[in-house]
């Protein structure tokens, strides 16, 4: 009996001793963890008594991460630093637009030049457009927050065209917007945005990189994502909170609508799918009981009734990713890379020229 114990404990020993191996390993040769500092200010994300939190004005943020490594420059406006100022002059003749949405408006993960709002300003340079982009992009931002941050800056910026991004993850995380105090508040989960640690917290680098190589199968990526509380939001019949938060989400979208009309300017949202949709949809073989669109179309009532433009960018990308096989987003982190920005430009670019040329016409 105490041979076998004896012999128990050396197997455990050498185990443990190869796994600690393994994981000093992975951390010398391919770190696995996140690390971000700050050059300049604090943290990316300030607290707002209204808003939850905006970008931290003249903030430099440095992230050092598996998939990329990035910098992000906020300027003295809040907004990530720009190659096309917003406090531009304008002689009256340019359109100018407002872009309103979350982490991937701002453009996270990516160095500047290769974030959609940069390529389709580009753009519109490139076609002698005359047309003024101001990126107002806050990582963490939900449907909400974006109503509420519209209505700060819609009387600074007075803006021909405001484009809203919408992702199933802010019809997720949609409160209704409350009034305390009188005064019209959003809810947010700030702690996430404005906490000052320099690492990000994470599970052992062996675990992370084994997860890595699970979800650069597409197959084993889609399965990773149902067994999130998420897939509730792509599968029917809807549950009662998700039939909430759509009705939430519907709310938000209607005082966008009402207010972009009282003030003269033009609403568009753009909705920008999730890796999961795009690979969920490539699949040649469907799930009757997952609806990669299903999203979009809940809010198709309340588009037609309040008479704004709704873009579904998912068919877009799905075919570029079906056609050239190529990554439109990291796998592990979720933003778009910079493949994928390029092929949002180009669908933005497509949406916007148009009604550029009839208001520039007008």
């Amino acid at each position: 009996m105490r041979s076998k114990i004896l012999n128990f404990l050396i197997i455990v020993m050498i185990s443990a001793t190869l796994l600690a191996g393994v994981e000093l390993g992975i951390r010398w040769l391919s770190p696995q963890g996140v690390l971000t500092t700050y050059p300049e200010g604090g943290p990316l994300g300030l607290k707002d008594p209204v808003v939850g939190h905006t970008n931290r004005p003249n903030t430099v943020v440095a992230i050092n991460a598996p998939e990329f490594t990035v910098e992000y420059k906020v300027d003295e406006n809040g907004f990530r630093e720009t190659r096309f100022p917003a406090n531009a002059a304008d002689d009256g003749s340019t359109i100018k637009i407002l872009l309103l949405g979350d982490s991937f408006t701002f453009g996270a993960s990516n160095e500047l030049g290769d974030i959609w709002p940069e390529l389709l300003a580009q753009k519109f340079l490139d076609e002698g457009m005359s047309v003024q982009l101001i990126n107002a992009g806050v990582p963490g931002y939900n449907t909400s927050q974006q109503a509420l941050y519209l209505e700060r800056l819609s009387e600074k910026y007075n803006p021909d065209i405001v484009l809203v991004t919408f992702l199933p993850n802010d019809m997720f995380a949609n409160e209704p917007i409350r009034t305390v105090d009188g005064v019209d508040v959003a809810y947010s989960d700030v702690s996430s945005v404005v906490g000052s640690g320099n690492i990000k917290k994470s599970s052992l680098h062996s675990v992370t990189m084994l997860k890595r190589m699970l979800m650069a199968n597409d197959q084993s990526y889609t399965q990773l994502y149902l067994m999130t509380p998420r897939k509730a939001f792509f599968t029917t019949p809807m549950s009662e909170l998700f039939q909430a938060k759509v009705e939430t989400t519907k709310q938000v979208f209607t005082r966008m609508a009402t207010f972009t009309q009282s003030q003269g300017s033009e609403l568009v949202v753009v909705s920008v799918p999730q890796l999961f949709q795009v690979l969920q949809a490539a699949k040649t073989s469907s799930d009757p009981e997952v609806d990669p669109g299903l999203p979009d179309r809940l809010m198709e009532g309340v588009v037609a009734e309040q008479g704004f433009q709704w873009h579904e960018a998912l068919p877009y990308l799905t075919e570029e990713y079906s056609s050239t096989g190529k990554d439109l987003y990291f796998r592990y982190d979720g933003h778009l890379n910079a493949d994928g920005n390029r092929v949002l430009s180009d669908f933005m670019f497509q949406i916007l020229a148009p009604l550029i040329e009839t208001k520039a016409a007008g």
